[in-house]
């Protein structure tokens, strides 16, 4: 009994994911309002997600039984979070971020004293323009390209080799060239 396979269902994609496209294509920005300030947010680079990164994963190993001095320190930085995160989203590309991040985010906090919900809007649309999808395909298409994966052993590889050649052939191999 042969199996018929179904082919994938391709569809043209729609107006919002070619507007998507374009936008990343051409790297465009979208404003974003922080009080009566308008800041352009661009497509995150490289620098920007690492240095995001850095700072979710900065606080993140604690102990079990933190004393109230650590307590207090955490909740500290996790008020100024949002400041630098902002920043990060704000200062578009490595070398504005190494330059004038540790200016902007100081000013947001200390200076403006922007709390949370003056800074939804800018984390809101950072996180939209983070291109999590390419990442991810990249993550998972470089994850087999480890040396440290388990190898199969040769008699798995003789086994699956043969089950293969085992295989009754599809119809349309056995009817072969005679059109």
């Amino acid at each position: 009994m042969a199996r018929k396979t179904e082919e994938p269902d391709v569809r043209q994609p729609g107006i919002e994911q070619q507007r998507e496209y374009v936008s990343l294509r051409d790297n465009s920005a979208t404003v974003a309002h922080i009080r009566n300030k308008k800041y352009k947010l661009r497509w995150a680079k490289n620098g920007q997600i690492s240095r995001l990164s850095k700072l979710l994963l900065a606080g993140k190993t604690r102990d079990e039984n933190p004393t109230t001095e650590e307590i207090f320190r955490d909740i500290e930085q996790s008020s100024k979070l949002s400041c630098k995160a902002a920043a990060i989203y704000i200062l578009d590309g490595y070398w504005r971020c190494k330059f004038k991040y540790w200016f902007l985010w100081r000013w947001f906090y200390y200076v403006r004293q922007y709390d949370d919900s003056d800074l939804q809007e800018v984390l809101e649309v950072g996180k939209k323009k983070v291109p999590l999808q390419q990442f991810c395909v990249t993550i998972m298409s470089l994850t087999e390209a480890k040396d440290t994966l388990m190898m199969m052993r040769t008699r798995e590889a003789e086994r699956i080799l043969r089950e293969l050649s085992m295989e009754q052939p599809s119809p349309q191999q056995r009817s072969g060239s005679g059109s």
